[in-house]
């Protein structure tokens, strides 16, 4: 789901910076420097801020400003994370019906043991905006949903949730 104003700016980016907030410090570092990447690859000019956001205190803001103000950059990308949420099962079906002595429940508990299905489930749910540094207005937002994302490294998830993001932003012409 996007949204994007209608007062788009007529220039392309001059640099765009690309800041993200995120508990993981890797995952920080592999998105910014792979979407720096693959939007220089689309000829925009991208930087990766190289300085990692997690908490909400006062210092952690002037640093974030400050990264902003030291970047020479006209436009922001900032990605972080607004949910999670985790669902699990547990399923363990068993019939004692026909366990009659110690062996046979013995097979009865192997064979549960190997058919359950045990699983989880993890749903993260991601914004990224765009802003304009003058003015300090959103230009551009997007929310994409991930499942599982801790089944790969923040280095080998980065590329399809970038895809995503870059798909977006082409459609929404800002490519």
């Amino acid at each position: 789901m996007t949204w994007v104003s209608p007062q788009l700016p007529q220039e392309p980016f001059k640099r765009l910076l690309i800041i993200s907030v995120a508990r993981d410090e890797f995952v920080q570092i592999a998105f910014q420097d792979q979407m720096a990447a693959a939007l220089k690859a689309r000829g925009v000019n991208a930087v990766a801020a190289k300085r990692y956001f997690s908490t909400d205190t006062e210092a952690e803001k002037a640093r974030f400003k400050q990264s902003i103000d030291d970047s020479g950059a006209d436009f922001v990308l900032i990605a972080h994370v607004t949910g999670r949420d985790t669902k699990t099962r547990d399923d363990h079906f068993m019939t004692v019906g026909d366990v009659t002595g110690i062996y046979t429940a013995y097979d009865r508990y192997v064979s549960v043991a190997r058919s359950s299905s045990d699983y989880s489930l993890e749903t993260v749910t991601t914004e990224v905006s765009i802003f304009s540094v003058q003015g300090e207005k959103l230009i551009w937002s997007a929310r994409a949903r991930t499942a599982n994302p801790r089944v790969t490294t923040g280095e080998d998830f980065a590329p399809q949730y970038i895809a995503v993001i870059l798909e977006a932003m082409k459609k929404d012409k800002l490519l």
